[in-house]
Order: C-alpha cells, then sequence, then structure tokens
C-alpha cells in the first residue's frame, strides 16, 4: 500500500491554529497524577474514541475518526474530516499541557481511519515550540517545518500506544526526524522543479553521538553529476547548521549525510557545522 508523503496543507494549519488558540494559566489545573484521565475526559466530552498514555516526559494520543484519512486506488492521502478532529484533539492536548505541573516535552498524536485499517497519521510536537509560537516568537511557516508529520501504512495487527511510543521521546530523536523531512523538502525545492534530479523520503536518525540522513535523490538521466551532488550536500548542511542552532542543540559529535545513488559519504565534525549556517 502506497502512502501520499506530501501532507494536505490545510490539515496543518489547523494544527498550527490550535496551538495559538489555546491558553494557559498560571496555576496547574491538571495535575501530574490525574494528567492522562483528565485529557481522556475531555475527549470523551467531544465524542471522540481515543488513547491516552503518559510517560515522564511525553504525552501519546491515539484516536480513530471515520474520513480523517482516504484512498484512492492504492494511495493513501489526508481524509476530509482531519480537519474537523484535529480542531477538536489539538486545542484540548494543549489546554491541558499548557496547565498542568507535569513536565511534558513532546506530544505524540497517532490517528487512523477505521475504513483503512493500518494506516496511520503521527503529528510529533515539542512543547517548548509550542509556548514560543504562542509568544510570537515562531511564525506560522516556521511551527510548520518544526511539527513532524509522517503518513505511514502498517500491515498485519493494528497498532497500540504502547507499541508505537515505548519510551519517552529524546530531544536528538525529535530532531533527526524533523530534519530528515526539512531536509528532504529543501531538496525538493532546489532540484526536482529544475528537472536535475527527483527527491524521495529521506530518513534520519541519532546514534553513538552522530545525526545520519540517507538523501533519496536519483536523477532520471543516470547518475547524478558532481555538480548537483555538491548542491544536495551543501542544501542539506545549510539546513542542519540552522535547525541544530535554533534549538541551540549541541549534544552531538559529527552529522553524516549520506548519498546512495553515488555511494558518497560526507562526515561533518560539530565545529564545521556553523560554517553552513548562513548558506542559502
Amino acid at each position: 500500500m502506497a502512502v501520499t508523503r506530501q501532507l494536505a496543507s490545510h490539515a496543518l494549519a489547523v494544527a498550527v491554529l490550535g496551538l495559538l488558540a489555546a491558553g494557559c494559566s498560571t496555576e496547574p489545573t491538571y495535575r501530574k497524577e490525574h494528567l492522562a484521565n483528565s485529557l481522556q475526559t475531555l475527549f470523551e466530552q467531544d465524542g471522540l474514541r481515543s488513547t491516552v498514555r503518559f510517560l515522564s516526559h511525553t504525552l501519546a494520543v491515539q484516536f480513530e475518526h471515520a474520513g480523517a484519512l482516504a484512498q484512492t486506488d492504492n494511495q493513501i492521502h489526508i481524509g476530509p474530516t482531519l480537519d474537523q478532529a484535529l480542531q477538536k484533539i489539538i486545542p484540548a492536548v494543549h489546554r491541558v499541557l499548557l496547565s498542568t505541573d507535569a513536565q511534558v516535552q513532546f506530544y505524540v498524536l497517532l490517528v487512523s481511519d477505521p475504513t483503512i485499517p493500518g494506516a496511520y497519521l503521527t503529528m510529533v510536537r515539542y512543547m517548548d515550540d509550542v509556548r514560543r509560537a504562542q509568544a510570537n516568537m515562531l511564525d506560522i511557516p516556521e511551527m510548520f517545518s518544526r511539527t513532524v508529520l509522517d503518513l505511514n501504512y502498517v500491515d498485519g495487527q493494528p497498532v497500540t500506544l504502547d507499541q508505537y511510543v515505548p519510551k519517552d521521546i529524546k530531544m536528538e530523536e525529535f530532531l533527526s526526524w524533523q530534519l530528515a523531512r526539512r531536509i528532504q523538502t529543501k531538496l525538493t525545492e532546489a532540484l526536482q522543479e529544475t528537472g536535475l534530479a527527483e527527491v524521495g523520503r529521506c530518513a534520519g536518525e541519532f546514534r553513538d553521538g552522530e545525526f545520519a540522513f540517507t538523501l533519496n535523490v536519483v536523477s532520471p538521466g543516470g547518475e547524478l553529476d558532481e555538480d548537483t551532488s555538491r548542491t544536495i550536500f551543501q542544501a542539506a548542511t545549510g539546513v542542519i547548521a540552522r535547525v541544530l542552532s535554533g534549538y541551540r542543540f549541541d549534544s552531538f559529535e559529527s552529522v553524516r549525510l549520506v548519498l546512495p545513488t553515488t555511494g558518497r559519504h560526507l562526515v561533518l565534525p560539530k565545529a564545521h557545522l556553523s560554517v553552513f549556517r548562513n548558506a542559502p
């Protein structure tokens, strides 16, 4: 089963507007020990079928909504009722997380549709980004980019929150997911419209102090030439340098870029990234 990687912009716009509409207070209305149950109650009042799991620093919500996803031939994409579901889910999540004494750093939404078993939309956010957006420190396009959205198809048994979010999300994991998608977007802008190359799904991971990103770029005419390969590495490195600087994240030693179609690897020590921060 294939899935559409370019998610509908209106759905993400609703997600961002949800955070702007949510309020906060100085006193914790939702105590840590009742956090999951409080959120579950709010969802039930809105008629949403959901499961809530709270770990030490991560809140995970799984909900099912008819029409949230859609299938055309063999392609899965955003459905007509996703906006409606997000307009209920996201303000409730923010309302609780912005007024709790729990130290929640990330939240995860796992959305499914009963008519398309195995299809899941995932959304991950860092709560400091939410707070900064509320304080007008992040504009809407940047908040779009900082929100990790992914559409996947899983064959077999239904996915549960215990399986999907077995432990707290770590900052380096979140950044590797976000960066992979931002790199893919940047490469698409830089290459695909020119016809020089086609950009597919890029992947990222963090292991043993190193960020590693696989750049899925192929040339319609055969091998990538040297100039195009250089453009790919420079564009990806610029994105990485700016994002890690924006988060002030320095708990890593190096960045590795892998371009499978050429067999080339580029490894940059942390100290060298600053050179690329202002790259176009």
